[in-house]
């Protein structure tokens, strides 16, 4: 199938380094490195020094210079390393991009920044589920991709839901 002259392109992620040894990792430590919604992402990712990480901004500089199309922002989350996250904040951010994606429907793709290596204090997978629930909403079709950290601890349930890994040089 060819690509729409203006894909409709989902951004989002959830990015963490997590230490299942250090004290859990709340909503406000992420608040206090990058938690952004909607359009914000955008408009952070094209500033010319952006708060976020840099993949996003790389995803999103890229993409306008091979031509028009429509970036769609979801939830972007980042926090510095730090303990398991608090599994109901987990929960709320994948509630959350639930309703913001099926609002977005119909998408010609999904960017998803992640570092590979989140935990939660319920769920050794978090990424894997996250994969999951995207595939369940934007189906078999729609190309998901992912950028990661190269040490990533990557599942079976990450691989049988993305379409692409990218692991970035740090």
């Amino acid at each position: 199938m060819p690509a729409p002259d203006n894909p409709r392109i989902a951004v989002l992620g959830f990015s963490i380094e997590c230490n299942k040894f250090a004290p859990p990792a709340t909503k406000a430590h992420f608040e206090a490195r990058t938690y952004l919604e909607g359009g914000a992402i955008l408009d952070e990712a094209r500033r010319p020094t952006p708060t976020m990480l840099p993949e996003t901004p790389g995803f999103v500089a890229a993409m306008d210079t091979a031509g028009a199309w429509t970036p769609v922002g979801i939830v972007l989350a980042m926090s510095e390393p730090n303990g398991p996250v608090e599994h109901r904040f987990f929960e709320e951010y994948l509630n959350k991009i639930t309703r913001r994606l099926q609002a977005a429907m119909p998408l010609d793709g999904v960017y998803f920044c992640a570092h590979g290596a989140a935990i939660t204090t319920e769920e050794d997978d978090p990424e894997g589920v996250l994969f999951e629930r995207i595939r369940g909403i934007v189906g078999p079709d729609v190309p998901v991709v992912a950028t990661f950290d190269l040490h990533a601890n990557v599942s079976d349930r990450m691989v049988d839901n993305i379409d692409a890994f990218i692991g970035y040089r740090t």
